[in-house]
């Protein structure tokens, strides 16, 4: 073979032969929208990797709070330490206090929506007009369908960005805060994620990989809607506990003394049986029960096969992050949250396809009362997603071909 036979067969092998895989640039601007517990360690997490990181919250006791404290102190598992937060020497690595959201976003490659779900459309109605093409919005979590509840919101909003919304299907923290002091009782081991465009899943995972590795690519925002299991696990022990949690607010109130057998055994296990029915009925197959999931997230294997004799209440007592983790303080369960916008949607769902879920809307009816709100009306709903009406095949289909590709509104926007 002659020196010109072999190189041409060498340029013919790199014209075949497939790219090499590149891992993309981890993010070197992120914002983190919401001062809790989750949203002051994803901001940590950021400053941690290196990137330039901007803190913001609605509330200004919580930004004033930050800045008098001058940084925020982590123990527990995870990120241990002290982080810098506020104006300072330009030679500590510090992160900055925004006071207004649209000014934490600037120039941000990635943007964490850290609130609760009844935020999520105010945001998406506050940012419409400032995100810039690339952005990518992660809200941590999503509840249920919360990916497509922001992005319709910036749809009506005429948002002239091509941006993508990512939701996580639980935090990846599992936190309380006493003070100024965070306290980390675990790291999920597998977090969810889907997106819309759907397709930018994979992509988008690899992207937050340095700052998220427990970050997983799922195929659908269906798949985070009805993985999560915290409407499942902490709605009925709060809702049937209400004389502890309003008890002497100095005594703690651990979440595993909340759980009962007796109401594992019935109301949660019920909640689950719910939840995994309309799922299936989604497309969404082989959710493992609650308990597993609460297993194979916080214990101490990553495989963990579905026993059929499980129960929350045997999982939460055995698994050591639970002794001392707070059912209502820092990112405690939050009924609030976790009604209107994890099991109000289960249950609609549930109508859509034909599943009955009696335990789900008895509790919606149970924390309605206690309230003294109408969480079925209030909540989110399939129909306020512009969903209504459709099988659950063509939902999925629909939500399968989404894009991400800025509305025809940019004439306006100069109006």
């Amino acid at each position: 073979m002659s020196d010109a036979q072999f190189r041409a067969m060498l340029d013919a092998l790199g014209r075949d032969a497939a790219p090499p895989e590149t891992t993309p640039p981890k993010p070197s601007r992120v914002a983190v929208l919401g001062a809790g517990p989750v949203g002051q360690l994803l901001a940590c997490q950021a400053l941690a990797e290196g990137a330039e990181v901007s803190l913001h919250s609605v509330y200004g006791d919580e930004l004033s709070a930050l800045a008098a404290a001058g940084g925020i102190t982590v123990r527990g598992a995870g990120l241990i330490g002290s982080y810098a937060v506020g104006d300072g020497p330009a030679t500590t690595p510090r992160i900055r206090l925004a006071a207004s959201a649209d000014a934490a976003i600037r120039d941000a490659d990635v943007i964490f929506v850290a609130t609760p779900a009844a935020a999520h459309a105010t945001y998406a109605g506050l940012l419409a007009s400032s995100l810039q093409d690339g952005q990518l919005v992660v809200l941590v979590p999503g509840r249920f369908l919360g990916a497509v509840d922001f992005a319709r919101a910036l749809h009506m909003h005429l948002c002239s960005a091509e941006v993508t919304v990512a939701d996580l299907d639980v935090a990846p923290y599992l936190a309380t805060q006493d003070g100024a002091q965070i306290h980390v009782h675990a790291l999920a081991r597998q977090v969810a994620l889907a997106t819309l465009p759907v397709e930018a899943a994979e992509p988008t995972t690899a992207r937050l990989r340095e700052l998220l590795p427990m970050l997983r690519a799922v195929d659908s925002p269906l798949v985070t809607a009805f993985s999560s299991v915290t409407g499942v696990v902490t709605v009925a022990p709060l809702l049937t506990n209400t004389a502890a949690l309003e008890g002497d607010r100095r005594q703690k109130v651990l979440l595993r003394d909340l759980i009962v057998p007796g109401l594992s055994e019935t109301v949660i296990a019920g909640l689950d049986r719910e939840r995994r029915a309309v799922a299936f009925h989604f497309g969404v197959h082989d959710l493992p029960p609650a308990a597993t999931w609460l297993r194979t997230a916080y214990g101490d294997s990553p495989q963990v096969r579905d026993d059929p004799d499980e129960d929350v209440c045997r999982a939460i007592r055995d698994l050591e992050v639970f002794d001392d983790f707070a059912a209502v303080t820092g990112s405690g369960p939050r009924v609030i949250d976790d009604v209107p916008f994890t099991l109000v949607p289960l249950a609609d769902a549930g109508r859509l396809a034909g599943v009955p879920t009696p335990v789900t809307d008895t509790m919606i009816a149970l924390a309605s009362s206690l309230a003294g709100a109408d969480f079925a009306r209030q909540g989110r709903t399939l129909g306020g997603l512009g969903l209504a009406g459709q099988r659950p095949e063509e939902l999925r289909r629909r939500l399968a071909t989404a894009s991400g590709r800025r509305p025809h509104a940019t004439t306006w926007r100069k109006v």
